[in-house]
């Protein structure tokens, strides 16, 4: 039972490292907390259904389908509300994302109804046993895709001219600016690249439970997977959704299945009172 967990676990984990990664790029490169990251989620899970479902695009172009709008929605809430806010408090850009996640839950209500929608895709959906493990190919190809996804992203990073100038953005905005970056650019690429990897965790979601604004919540929990892993770590926002995904599969198997938020909320406080700046992170980040 105990690998069964551990499965499950990191398979869970993976995806909320997905979206932990995507919300880590926004805030590294725009130092924006974005709290609609639940809610990029849930909009990834009704571009879903609108191309599978609604379209009947092929599966392959409705991926594509995904990713271009995810990535319209990421550029146009930065053009629209994150820059025309630089350089006020931090405060009025946490809130106006709390704002934006209520826009966004109220459109989605407004468009698809309250209730849920089935998603059906041609994913893998069996179970194969190998030492005595259930192993489900849904839950497998999440986790193949999602660390293919964060390689990829990881490559492009280290070794694309583009990743190079965003790394250089991220270090340092003056410094880009200086340099002749254009460091808008550049943030917009940011939310591009932060939405559309929340979009695919809306579509793998939605098929693993069911698309429904309820998903934001599950989005959430890549919140304290990159605070845990450290806000300004790529790397620590990966470890960390690993850790919130077998917490979360452990806590609600040996202890009850209401108790996993309070244990990941509980570990993140303890975290956020011994190093504030996370496991991988920067100690200068300092307390908030």
């Amino acid at each position: 039972m105990l690998a069964q967990l551990l499965f499950s676990g990191l398979a869970l984990g993976s995806l909320y490292g997905l979206v932990a990664l995507g919300f880590a790029i926004v805030f590294k490169a725009t130092e924006v907390f974005n709290f609609a990251q639940g809610m990029l989620v849930v909009c990834g899970a009704f571009f879903a259904v609108t191309a599978i479902t609604l379209l009947g695009l092929p599966f392959p172009l409705a991926v594509l389908f995904i990713i271009a709008a995810a990535a319209l929605l990421g550029v146009a809430i930065h053009v629209l509300l994150i820059q025309p806010l630089s350089g006020r408090p931090m405060l009025s850009v946490i809130m106006l994302t709390i704002a934006l996640s209520i826009v966004l839950r109220s459109v989605v209500e407004m468009i698809f109804g309250a209730e849920g929608r089935n998603l059906t895709t041609p994913l893998p959906s069996g179970i194969f046993i190998v030492g005595g493990v259930r192993i489900s190919q849904l839950h497998l190809t999440v986790a193949l895709v999602s660390w293919a996804c964060m390689a990829g992203f990881g490559g492009f990073f280290k070794f694309t001219s583009t990743g190079l100038l965003m790394r250089a953005t991220a270090d340092g905005h003056e410094a880009a600016v200086a340099s002749g970056i254009n460091v808008n650019k550049m943030n917009r690429l940011a939310w591009a690249i932060g939405a559309v990897l929340a979009a695919i965790g809306g579509l793998f979601l939605a098929q693993l439970q069911i698309a429904s604004t309820d998903l934001e919540k599950v989005g959430l929990l890549a919140l304290p997977a990159v605070v845990i892993g450290g806000m300004q770590s790529i790397p620590g926002a990966i470890v960390g959704g690993l850790l919130v995904g077998l917490i979360e599969q452990l806590a609600s198997f040996y202890i009850s299945p209401k108790s996993s938020d309070i244990v990941i909320y509980g570990i993140l406080l303890l975290i956020l009172m011994v190093r504030p700046w996370g496991l991988f992170g920067q100690r200068e980040l300092g307390r908030v």
